[in-house]
């Protein structure tokens, strides 16, 4: 599936407002939703980071 990338401001460290984000999903707090965005740089941060994880935990079983 396509990302849909939308100007808005990004919600994963960065803090930069009005760039191109992606909707990664709802933020849950309290009974409360607010949309959870990323823009380009912090996804990729986000993805080597998961890359890191699953690397890790393959080397590790094997």
């Amino acid at each position: 599936m396509k990302a849909h990338w939308v100007i808005s401001d990004c919600w994963l460290g960065c803090g930069r407002i009005g760039v191109p984000v992606v909707w990664l999903g709802p933020l849950q707090w309290d009974g409360q939703h607010a949309p959870f965005m990323a823009c380009e740089d912090c996804l990729n941060r986000l993805k080597g980071q998961a890359i890191a994880y699953f690397l890790q935990r393959r080397t590790a079983s094997v």
